[in-house]
């Protein structure tokens, strides 16, 4: 493989005569001089097979399931959607005839409210209208009797008289006896 140094030189005239024969120009004839050094012989390297890496293939993968969950969330997320409309859907259904039956029972009670229908309805009984009225005065010792033993209107248990009795007298004495 080696060249002998015989055939080295034979090539480096051939291409000396070759070069000198080129010239630029038409009246200045200088011959190109071309000068290459020799190239030595290296021993390659041994090549070996490197396992490829499979980062590429990781990174995709990777992507793939990020994304795939995000999808899967997605989906998730729109059912609970779906789920929650259905839910209004039917507050709202059942709101609308709760207000329908609100609004029947109001007619109801203004129709058996009505004076007319309770003329009706008294006289269906035996009533008759009055021809007269009369309005009876009671005496404010019978009044007071009477909202004293009846039952307390507050839910708080009435004085007894016996109480009020002693507050009057608390009274009566911080005033010095003046009423």
């Amino acid at each position: 493989m080696a060249m002998t140094a015989r055939a080295e030189r034979s090539e480096r005239a051939e291409r000396s005569t070759a070069v000198r024969s080129r010239v630029h120009g038409g009246s200045d004839v200088r011959t190109m001089v071309k000068v290459t050094a020799p190239v030595a012989h290296v021993a390659r390297p041994t090549l070996l097979v490197v396992p490829r890496r499979r980062r590429a293939a990781r990174l995709i993968a990777a992507g793939f399931a990020v994304v795939f969950v995000l999808m899967l969330g997605a989906a998730a997320f729109q059912t609970q959607l779906a789920r929650r409309q259905l839910t209004l859907d039917t507050l709202d259904r059942r709101i609308s005839a709760a207000h329908e039956q609100y609004d029947v029972l109001r007619r109801e009670r203004a129709e058996l409210r009505s004076p007319g229908r309770l003329a009706e309805e008294a006289a269906r009984l035996g009533m008759v209208p009055a021809t007269q009225t009369q309005f009876v005065s009671l005496d404010p010792d019978v009044v007071a009797t009477v909202q004293r033993s009846g039952a307390p209107s507050s839910g708080n248990a009435a004085p007894t008289v016996d109480d009020e009795f002693r507050a009057y007298a608390t009274v009566k004495a911080k005033a010095g006896g003046a009423p």
